[in-house]
């Protein structure tokens, strides 16, 4: 967190920071993970030539249309991420519990949509090294 947490932090002040450090982790993830995917991606189409490996080329073009859903479910969640940030501009000017548990609300829905959006990946992801593991060998 860019902020440490001081002793006369509030319950409420202690939230917003936490939410905060947590949009910066989610932003920096889903800009990485348009990384992977443009690496595994990348990996799955060199693999059947410049690599020299005998690969499934069914598996292979299976693996990566799923890597492009994937791509596409990743740049939706990051615009909808760059819209919440925005919103949650909004957080700082709060100065009653209703309106902090409106924005807290928003972050719960999105941080849902987003550990399923994770998942999803670390689920691909896995896939992807038993297919090269089996490749390799």
């Amino acid at each position: 967190m860019n902020e440490k947490f001081q002793e006369h932090y509030g319950e409420e002040e202690i939230q917003i920071l936490s939410i905060q450090s947590e949009a910066e982790d989610w932003e920096d993830n889903l800009i990485f993970i348009s990384e992977e995917i443009n690496f595994f991606g990348n990996i799955l189409e060199s693999g059947k030539s410049s690599l020299n490996i005998d690969i499934n080329s069914e598996d292979a073009s299976y693996l990566k249309e799923q890597l492009d859903l994937l791509n596409k479910a990743n740049e939706h969640h990051l615009t909808a991420f760059f819209d919440y940030k925005n919103k949650l501009e909004g957080l700082k000017e709060c100065d009653d519990v209703q309106c902090e548990n409106f924005y807290l609300k928003d972050h719960l829905i999105f941080k849902n949509s987003l550990r399923k959006h994770f998942k999803d990946l670390r689920k691909l992801k896995l896939l992807i090294f038993k297919f090269l593991k089996v490749s390799f060998n």
